[in-house]
């Protein structure tokens, strides 16, 4: 994965020309600066991969004793209310699509804000050709430790990642393991289904790579209500929640057979303690899905399940040399749009332990980008329930049709969630809906209108997606009339368009938001 990576960083190919990194933001308290610098110190040491050096043409050095990553710390704590949210969704901007210097041997990045009240915001970001998202994990959990117990001595693996490459290269045994890999990929790779043909961004919107993250989050008793459908079709959660998006990127697309590529980040144990090692460590599994030959949902988890079985017996031969193998045979480069991975069955059972948390306070915003990826979904356990994010390219997709994607996916996670029998529906059809979901309800109406005042002149409809200044007066407004509806920034997050935001809005109010509506609209005469 290494080498794909550093040839998408550099390539001028559709969805290429930007770095894989993962940005991660935590809200916490009272962090002391230079304490957590020195950790950022002692963390840099004990992790030599952080300092990951790459050259011109792509050769990797670790050098001997370089300086520590630095800590950029910035005051926030006199900015007015709204100075600070433009100032925090800026810096958020910037370290999404920024580029670390693995020239100079900086394949991390550390920023912590200062915010009043004694709030903060802890800024991490890794590039993926140093660190996989199994060892941001690692880098998280050290680092909070090395924070919490400044006095407490670490030193590093007697073991490296390069050793580790070393002996799983030189390894007789999965040296033949990858061999019969590379001969049952050979027998399939005539049947192996495209890549999903994704719609095109309009022309305009193509110009700069720009990355957005789509957010929800699932409660812990519907994700334990989504455990309990998994172990009745006797697959894992992260089966079950890879087959639902399977089944509504095929709705999405109006495509049934395609593949999707599913990273792996299981390490061979073939050097002592390599599961406290950072590296990149993974391997991407190239599943191929066929709607056509499951008739129900419950069906297709089963079947993606045994798949999934199948290309884990033969991992051995990396996923990049299987497209690599397929672009030979077809005589062109084959794409890879689009990426789902699932970390439901976690160890520990949640995306970080209890120290991340209590050191560094939640995780409230994860974004991953990497090159040739149009569409890299992403669930996970985390704080008892379930993180669901998309990172998305909105240089090559229209963000009307990926917004109203995800919010589906969402939605079918619920229902199942809810209700079993949603298993049971057809895998083309969308699951259960019911009888008032294609009903236009008071609630959008009047939320058009408001769209339609702040914007007179443009083009509005149920679809379109609301705009950040259009969001905070629209949260005015529900303020004054129908308080019990207003949503807060993460709902705007994952319900961004007036239908689905209505249909928030209602559920939360009970109803009342719709009887609000239609005054609003009598008074208006657009009743």
């Amino acid at each position: 994965m290494q080498a794909a990576y550093w040839v998408g960083r550099n390539s001028h190919a559709p969805l290429g020309g930007v770095a894989a990194h993962l940005y991660g933001e935590f809200d916490g308290r009272d962090l002391d600066p230079e304490r957590l610098r020195e950790a950022v110190c002692r963390l840099c040491r004990l992790h030599p991969m952080l300092q990951l050096r790459v050259d011109a043409d792509g050769r990797q050095h670790l050098d001997s004793a370089p300086a520590a990553l630095p800590l950029d710390v910035e005051d926030m704590r006199e900015l007015s209310a709204d100075a600070l949210e433009e100032r925090l969704l800026t810096k958020r901007r910037a370290w999404t699509h920024r580029w670390l210097d693995l020239a100079r041997g900086e394949a991390a990045a550390f920023g912590l804000s200062l915010l009043p009240d004694g709030a903060c915001r802890l800024h991490v970001d890794t590039d993926m050709i140093a660190v996989d998202p199994n060892s941001f994990r690692l880098v998280m959990e050290d680092l909070a430790r090395l924070y919490d117990h400044p006095d407490q001595l670490s030193e590093p693996a007697s073991h490296g990642f390069f050793d580790w490459l070393d002996q799983i290269s030189a390894d007789a045994e999965l040296t033949r393991q990858r061999e019969r890999g590379r001969e049952w990929w050979r027998s399939r790779l005539a049947d192996l289904a495209p890549a999903p043909e994704l719609p095109p961004a309009p022309q305009a919107q193509t110009e700069v790579a720009t990355s957005e993250r789509l957010a929800a989050r699932l409660s812990p008793e519907e994700r334990r209500a989504l455990e309990k459908r998994a172990r009745a079709l006797r697959v894992t959660p992260s089966m079950l929640a890879l087959s639902l998006f399977a089944a509504v990127l095929g709705r999405a697309t109006s495509e049934m057979r395609f593949r999707l590529n599913v990273p792996s980040f299981w390490r061979v144990p073939a050097v002592p303690g390599v599961e406290h090692i950072v590296g990149e460590f993974s391997n991407v599994l190239i599943l191929g899905v066929d709607l056509t030959a499951a008739p129900t949902l419950a069906e297709l988890c089963r079947a993606v399940g045994e798949e999934m079985i199948d290309l884990i017996a033969h991992d051995a031969y990396p996923g990049v040399s299987v497209m690599r193998d397929l672009s030979r045979q077809l005589g062109s480069v084959q794409a890879a749009p689009v990426v789902f991975t699932a970390g439901l069955d976690i160890s520990g059972g949640d995306l970080f332990s209890e120290i991340v948390g209590r050191v560094f306070g939640p995780m409230n915003c994860v974004i991953s980008q990497g090159p040739q990826v149009a569409i890299d979904a992403q669930v996970a356990a985390c704080d008892g329930g379930i993180l669901v994010n998309w990172d998305v390219r909105l240089d090559a997709l229209p963000e009307a049709w990926i917004r109203k994607t995800f919010e589906a996916y969402v939605a079918l996670l619920r229902e199942v969630a809810a209700r079993p029998e949603a298993l049971d529906a057809a895998c083309g059809l969308p699951a259960a809906p019911r009888a008032h979901d294609d009903a236009v309800i008071p609630t959008e109406t009047m939320l058009i209108s408001l769209l339609k005042r702040l914007a007179p002149g443009e083009p509005i409809d149920a679809d379109t997606v609301i705009a950040n200044g259009a969001r905070a007066e629209i949260a005015r407004f529900l303020d004054r009339y129908c308080p019990t509806g207003v949503p807060t920034r993460p709902h705007f997050d994952e319900a961004a368009t007036p239908r689905s935001l209505a249909r928030l809005v209602r559920a939360r109010s009970a109803g009342a938001s719709d009887e609000i509506a239609r005054i609003f609209l009598e008074t208006t005469h657009e009743g």
